[in-house]
């Protein structure tokens, strides 16, 4: 009878270990597991990013978006030394040009296309206290007068272009025969957010020390989310380069499948909606 029970309770324990470590390989199946997708961005499109994060996170559960924002000359230079990007955004055909054209190319074959739109405007601040300079800034060619002294700007140095908002607003001004005018009023900026601050703020802090900000050249999207400036002037189309903002997915990605969807997502009509009616991108 003693054999019987301890042959009864022997099999009763190796019944429950086997449910143990099966619901333990449940446990870790593929699909309880996430997959993260890192997307080195403009920053510019931070908050339409940001947004469409959340709608493509509830719609996709299994998928984690990390963001690295910045400006696109220098996230190029992030990626060429090796970033664990997967998909790169750039606010200007430059950058991603340099990445397509290598040998071999670092792009996915036929993974580039140009997600949005946007425009260049001339800014200034708006809140008290305004210096004359600002409050009578009219436009662009207005930058001229001698009550302006400081504007603030994407560094536009370097090639392709460290900030794709500084290489266009230099493109603005040459056009109008005013770049070389103004040189010694510019102050170059890392990234076109910086830009935005720096005319909010009304200085701009260069070699360590401040110098006082009276204008500023920052996209149409980046002058929408502040209510501390005024925009001056938008500038026309044929001033600069077209502002697009191309796609590429990066052949060292190790999560193709996952990037392809995303990327399709910000073509989608969901993510063009927000980009377009929330904050106010043209789309391609």
């Amino acid at each position: 009878m003693n054999r019987r029970r301890l042959i009864a309770w022997i099999a009763t324990a190796v019944s429950s270990m086997m449910l143990v470590i099966g619901l333990q390989f449940v446990n870790l199946s593929p699909a309880g597991s996430v997959t993260t997708l890192n997307v080195y961005a403009a920053v510019s499109l931070t908050n339409a990013l940001n947004a469409i994060k959340t709608q493509y996170q509830n719609a996709n559960p299994g998928i984690n978006v990390v963001y690295t924002f910045g400006a696109s000359g220098t996230l190029l230079s992030q990626i060429q030394a090796g970033a664990a990007a997967d998909i790169f955004i750039s606010a200007a055909n430059s950058q991603i040009d340099v990445l397509q054209n290598s040998t071999p190319s670092k792009l996915v074959a036929g993974s580039r296309k140009n997600v949005v739109k946007n425009r260049l405007v001339l800014i200034a601040p708006t809140t008290s206290p305004v210096s004359a300079g600002s409050a009578a800034l009219t436009s662009f060619n207005g930058l001229t007068n001698a009550n302006i002294t400081g504007i603030a700007i994407g560094d536009y140095t370097g090639t392709p272009p460290v900030v794709p908002a500084g290489n266009y607003a230099k493109q603005v001004l040459t056009s109008r025969g005013i770049f070389t005018t103004l040189s010694s009023k510019l102050y170059r900026a890392s990234n076109v957010r910086n830009v935005l601050t720096a005319v909010e703020n009304k200085t701009l802090l260069i070699g360590g020390v401040n110098k006082t900000i009276n204008a500023g050249v920052v996209y149409k999207t980046d002058a929408a989310i502040s209510n501390k400036v005024r925009v001056v002037q938008t500038a026309l189309t044929t001033e600069s380069d077209s502002i697009v903002y191309p796609l590429g997915i990066l052949t060292r990605t190790k999560v193709l499948t996952t990037a392809q969807s995303f990327s399709n997502y910000l073509s989608g009509s969901t993510a063009q909606n927000i980009f377009k009616n929330t904050y106010g991108f043209i789309l391609p």
